[in-house]
């Protein structure tokens, strides 16, 4: 996903320049929030104006290559990519928002996930439950990838999400390095999907909001 989402990055900022096109730095007025549940595993969450949604992977992501910890048998269950870049100057690449699914796993090896070499990770309370906490960086002459884990053991199968900023080394594209107060407000973006997540067996969930779409189960 790193090297499709620089290529398409540097090809947007390439027809910029030649065509005076600029790239979208918000989405666009008339975009709505959709809302995706799982009906099969129990999770549903808000996708934001403006993020694409697919449930299917090599559409928008490429899920293996970015959470680098998840289980060879973990199932993608949805992503959403940010469909706009708010640091067009940066080196920025995108973000992805991933849930996926382990079945037929325990506890020990759930928790591993979030817990990449053994690093320490912490707590967070999602949808009700306690899910554990890990980061991972990742990339080969610079960092390509900064990915927040959380994963949660529930019935037999390891929940997780992967909140995923990519970006591109700027050493020949002439792009700035992407800042700490940057990388921030991708992370805020990230965060309030992660805080839309409701958990069917979780506390009862909160009233609809108007302009928000429902996907198809």
């Amino acid at each position: 996903m790193r090297i499709v989402g620089a290529v398409v990055w540097l090809c947007w900022f390439a027809l910029a320049a030649r065509a005076q096109i600029s790239v979208p730095a918000e989405a666009p007025p008339a975009a709505k929030a959709i809302v995706f549940h799982d009906s099969k595993y129990g999770v549903r969450f808000v996708v934001p104006a403006g993020w694409s949604f697919d449930r299917k992977d090599h559409l928008v992501s490429t899920f293996h290559m970015d959470a680098l910890t998840a289980g060879p048998k973990a199932l993608m269950r949805g992503v959403a990519a940010m469909n706009f870049n708010p640091f067009q100057e940066s080196t920025l690449s995108g973000a992805w928002f991933y849930f996926s699914v382990q079945p037929h796993t325990n506890d020990g090896e759930c928790a591993r996930q979030a817990a990449r070499g053994g690093t320490p990770h912490d707590a967070e309370v999602i949808g009700g439950m306690e899910f554990r906490h890990g980061h991972e960086e990742s990339g080969g002459i610079c960092v390509e990838s900064r990915n927040d884990v959380y994963t949660a053991y529930h019935k037999g199968s390891c929940y997780r999400f992967d909140l995923d900023v990519g970006t591109f080394c700027g050493i020949s594209s002439g792009a700035r390095e992407i800042d700490e107060r940057q990388l921030q407000a991708i992370h805020v973006r990230l965060d309030g999907i992660l805080k839309s997540v409701v958990l069917d067996w979780g506390p009862r969930p909160a009233a609809k909001v108007e302009g928000r779409r429902q996907l198809p189960e």
